[in-house]
């Protein structure tokens, strides 16, 4: 008798331990499988954010009649436009700086030689060729010294444009069919959930699609008064390029959080100190000072009371996540996301009153006479 439950015990904890490493070993498996595909798991994960905001106006238009995929490519249309928009924008002040880069290019190597012989006592001269003068024979032994340097230099750069335009392709063609066959999409993923998860389910997507559509539109409100107002300023200061500024400091001003007004600053500012002499400068820098704290305690509350109400604490903490995470693009999601983690546990979770300094959910304690 004692050996038999002695056996059973044994094929108990058998079975027990096979379960455990069979979890282990799943889970590990999971875990290198998500490793190898990361990449694959990176640009769903941007996609279906990129959805997500996108949905609203996509929503509006098929309540109205139009077929999903129409509405989806119109919105995309729209979207691109605003990108091309944006580029073609600031187009022109890049192609000043650049002019003007290779134009002072003379006066900047004479700085340099300046430098030289002040620094080194040496006796160069631009006009005395003989003293930086090479022969051909120097000039082919360079070139064949750092050309693999030069040639993996240009290709490592081929190559960073390359598979940015192929991220942002793969991440376009994801968002706009997980948008166009939404409703195909939701119906796959609620069969495999019983009534009660489903309406769970469906209210956590019309959730993020609120709080996410939300934000994205309060910051597009924003980035066009500031850039309404920014390039009011730049020209009534008479700054060059103040329509490319004001859209340049819209967009990154709401986009990115916490620094981005700042960052947006720096260009502004560089050009008017160039353009227009230092007196100048100190005023756009005064400017984006006290604008960011108008926006910061009059726009922003009113715009944004509905759609993200979020400690500063915590979006801090929030944004240093996010970029620790997935980079620049983690940094821009990184407020949406903890939107809707807080909006979701506002909604799942009892709220009970607070009792402080002896007060109670019915009105101050009362004290005994």
């Amino acid at each position: 008798m004692e050996s038999r439950k002695n056996t059973l015990e044994w094929t108990h904890f058998r079975d027990r331990t096979l379960v455990v490493a069979g979890v282990v070993l799943a889970l590990a498996g999971v875990f290198w499988f998500a490793t190898q595909i990361r990449g694959v798991l990176f640009m769903v994960f941007v996609s279906i954010f990129i959805a997500v905001a996108i949905e609203p106006p996509v929503h509006y238009l098929a309540k109205r009649g139009w077929r999903r995929g129409a509405a989806t490519g119109v919105v995309f249309l729209v979207a691109a436009l605003v990108g091309v928009g944006f580029i073609l924008a600031l187009a022109p002040l890049l192609v000043r700086q650049f002019n003007q880069l290779i134009s002072n290019l003379p006066s900047y190597i004479s700085s340099v030689v300046e430098f030289l012989n002040t620094t080194f006592g040496t006796d160069l001269s631009i006009q005395n060729t003989s003293a930086l003068a090479v022969n051909s024979t120097a000039v082919s032994d360079w070139l064949s010294g750092h050309a693999g340097g030069v040639v993996g230099g240009i290709a490592s750069v081929a190559g960073a444009i390359a598979g940015f335009f192929i991220f942002v392709s793969t991440v376009a063609i994801f968002s706009f069919y997980i948008v166009a066959d939404l409703p195909q999409l939701q119906r796959t993923v609620l069969s495999f959930m019983p009534e009660k998860r489903q309406r769970d389910a469906l209210h956590v997507w019309d959730v993020a699609v609120e709080k996410m559509g939300g934000y994205v539109y309060s910051r597009l409100i924003l980035a066009l008064l500031s850039a309404t107002v920014t390039t009011l300023l730049l020209s009534a200061l008479k700054v060059p390029f103040a329509l490319s500024l004001g859209v340049w400091v819209g967009v990154l001003s709401q986009f990115i959080p916490v620094v981005g007004t700042y960052l947006a600053a720096i260009l502004p500012a560089i050009v008017a100190l160039s353009a227009n002499g230092t007196t100048t400068a100190l005023w756009v820098v005064v400017w984006f000072v006290g604008y960011q704290q108008l926006e910061n305690l009059v726009f922003s509350p009113r715009i944004t009371r509905r759609t993200m109400a979020i400690h500063p604490a915590v979006s801090i903490a929030a944004i240093i996540i996010g970029g620790n995470l997935m980079g620049g693009i983690g940094i821009v999601l990184a407020l949406p996301m903890t939107g809707i983690i807080q909006a979701l546990i506002s909604e799942t979770s009892r709220r009970h009153a607070v009792i402080l300094d002896g007060e109670s959910s019915s009105g101050p304690a009362q004290t005994e006479g």
